[in-house]
């Protein structure tokens, strides 16, 4: 009777697709193709003996939300219960309940490589600004106080020191700048 769906879902097995057929009113599967038993850790002849509830939690906000053609999102959480996954179900007129889980995937070398590469872009340039714009500013900054502390400092006046720490400390960040040119 189900022929069709299993030969669907054992089809897009070998794509590494997890998918699994349901009775959603008998609260029962008919079948779940291996990529979908892998991905939740159990085996064939324990999910035939589970309830469809007890594996999938299948958000409808009603039971009319599970009319033929519409998606409900749904999660899986492992038999390990530390992975929670994430997917979807779609309903048939006569009861069939079509899930279909996205898969985590690992990030691998191509990707570490690319987002390696992205984040040094990134901060080229950000120093590159800091360069032409943030330590100029910085520059002009302290000789400004360099110049009004020495004026201050011919008058004797007790702030001439506090300009001059400001100005040290200043000049202090701007130094690793200069050196990365």
């Amino acid at each position: 009777m189900y022929e069709a769906l299993i030969a669907a879902c054992q089809a897009v097995d070998a794509f590494g697709l997890p998918r699994a057929v349901g009775r959603f009113d008998a609260d029962r599967f008919i079948f779940a193709n291996n990529s979908f038993l892998q991905a939740i850790g159990l085996e064939r002849d324990e999910i035939a003996s589970l309830a469809l509830s007890g594996v999938v939690k299948i958000h409808l906000s009603s039971q009319e939300a599970a009319k033929a053609g519409r998606l409900a999102p749904i999660t899986v959480r492992s038999a390990q219960k530390r992975v929670t996954i994430s997917g979807h179900a779609a309903f048939d007129s006569t009861g069939l309940v079509f899930m279909m889980l996205v898969l985590p995937s690992e990030p691998g070398a191509e990707f570490e490589g690319i987002m390696a590469v992205r984040r040094e872009r990134e901060r080229q340039q950000i120093a590159g600004y800091v360069h032409e714009y943030i330590a100029p500013e910085l520059l002009a900054a302290v000789f400004s106080i360099e110049s009004i502390r020495l004026e201050l400092e011919d008058k004797e006046l007790p702030v001439a020191a506090e300009l001059k720490e400001l100005g040290g400390r200043l000049t202090k960040l701007i130094e690793p700048i200069s050196r990365d040119t």
